[in-house]
């Protein structure tokens, strides 16, 4: 039988006690944790210490909705959300690394998270970048892109009917920066971690999300700015208001 490419990889990159290599790393050059343009970003509602269901009736109700109202979620909504998948828990006394409420391979935290807004009370539509040191988004591209978007989803229409999307990009070299080619498994971790969280946010506040994994990489990509190489698209997200 034919090996395809993703059958090499595996191999390639798997770790046995004879060719476990170590790798001197360049801490000069290592890249930075997060992203940030310049620029406002509009702040978000911090997360509340409490409310919505409880971690295991998350667990139980978690289901993939692709059915939703057209009704606008809230800025707290959206800000629990945004905070759920990727938002800081606690900073270094340097204030120069922050941990997320998802893990991530050795702490280098490859993934950047992108929000397309169709319909949020007191927001833009538009796709905005989130801030994790801010904990807030800033407008890279105003209008109405829901259409756009879902043809670049393969035509899946939820992406356009979704209150919200969620884009997740990995900047790779965060992560081959340590782990080299075999960092590419770690980051697809990173991605499933980040989907996880929104699923069990949304389901605790009564949304429904379902996760995305068919899309041209290259139209994402162009639609959020970025080049495809260094930075690319690996996951997406949909949530929108649940129907009765």
């Amino acid at each position: 039988m034919e090996k395809n490419l993703g059958h090499v990889y595996q191999q390639t990159t798997k770790y046995s006690r004879n060719n476990l290599e170590g790798r001197r790393l360049d801490w000069d050059n290592k890249p930075e944790s997060y992203k940030e343009y310049d620029g406002e970003y509009l702040v978000l509602p911090g997360p509340p210490p409490d409310g919505g269901k409880s971690l295991w009736q998350s667990l139980l109700e978690r289901r993939s909705v692709r059915n939703y109202t057209v009704e606008e979620l809230t800025p707290e909504e959206l800000g629990q959300l945004a905070w759920a998948v990727m938002g800081a828990t606690r900073v270094t006394a340097r204030k120069d690394f922050f941990f997320r409420t998802a893990p991530s391979a050795g702490g280098l935290y490859p993934i950047e998270t992108y929000i397309h807004i169709n319909r949020v009370k007191d927001f833009s539509p538009g796709i905005y970048h989130y801030s994790v040191p801010k904990h807030g988004l800033y407008l890279l591209r105003d209008g109405d892109l829901g259409h756009s978007l879902a043809e670049a989803a393969l035509g899946q229409q939820i992406v356009e009917n979704a209150a919200i999307n969620f884009f997740w990009t990995a900047v790779t070299s965060r992560t081959f920066w340590k782990y080299g080619q075999r960092g590419i498994r770690y980051i697809y971790m990173d991605a499933g971690h980040a989907g996880q969280n929104l699923y069990l946010a949304a389901t605790a506040l009564e949304l429904g999300c379902c996760s995305i994994g068919a899309f041209f990489d290259d139209e994402i990509n162009k639609l959020l700015g970025v080049d495809g190489e260094d930075e690319t698209i690996v996951y997406m997200a949909s949530v929108g208001k649940l129907k009765k």
